[in-house]
């Protein structure tokens, strides 16, 4: 009876030493990942591990202090700038084409860095400068009203506003959107670009759509201005225009 069951003892036996030998065998490191992606107020950063790996000469030490397996990278200002001023986005822009943008900043995962808060302190007297909807719109409108696809940097408020409303009113104007003291206040200082006036300043009435119609922006704005002077791109004689004598 038991020679009958000695070849399975055996074998039981081998089994289990295999087990026993694998678990206590070190494993392989498992290699390092190529890209890592980085949360940051600017957008997802894609951290070139790779890259760092090499210019490190592979001292892992450099970044990674402790021997464990750290989820959590090391800062960027553990080794790059802290303070990310004026200066620093000059020189970024400077050092690096704009046209590999894409090569740090992963496109499709910045939208969720999108900080509500700052956009409404930046904005305080005009929602509808993102919402066009008087109700306030759940949605934000898309990114590129304001900063405009194919930049060369990130816009100031200025080349913001150019943008933005020269694609409304362009067509009602041949060569673009003419007159700058129709949001630029007429002044003596040295600097000729002067404090821009918010767009309520000529949209004074909240409707469904922020674009009004040529009619009530000819009457409420153009001859709001016009009508008292008499003279301008819009004088008495601009009513034969739409109106038959």
């Amino acid at each position: 009876m038991q020679k009958r069951y000695f070849p399975i003892t055996i074998v039981t036996a081998i089994l289990f030493l295999i087990a026993v030998g694998g678990y206590f065998t070190p494993t392989s490191s498992e290699d390092p990942p190529v890209r890592v992606l980085l949360e940051n107020k600017g957008g997802k950063v894609i951290l070139d591990h790779a890259d760092h790996v090499q210019a490190m000469d592979q001292d892992c030490a450099a970044c990674h202090h402790t021997s464990g397996k750290d989820p959590n990278p090391p800062a960027c200002t553990q080794c790059h700038v802290k303070k990310f001023d004026q200066a620093f986005i000059v020189g970024h822009q400077e050092a690096i084409d704009d046209k590999h943008c894409l090569s740090c900043h992963h496109a499709k995962a910045t939208i969720d860095n999108f900080s509500h808060e700052d956009h409404k302190t930046e904005y305080t007297d005009s929602c509808q400068a993102c919402h066009h909807d008087p109700s306030i719109e759940p949605v934000p409108q898309a990114c590129s009203n304001c900063h405009m696809d194919g930049s060369n940097s990130v816009p100031n408020l200025r080349d913001a506003a150019h943008g933005r409303c020269t694609d409304c009113h362009e067509d009602l104007y041949q060569e673009g959107l003419k007159g700058c003291t129709n949001c630029h206040v007429r002044d003596q200082s040295p600097d000729p670009a002067a404090e821009p006036q918010a767009c309520t300043s000529c949209h004074t009435v909240q409707v469904e759509q922020l674009v009004p119609t040529s009619m009530n922006a000819f009457h409420g704005q153009c001859r709001g201005c016009h009508e008292k002077t008499g003279s301008g791109p819009f004088d008495d004689e601009s009513c034969k225009q739409c109106h038959m004598q």
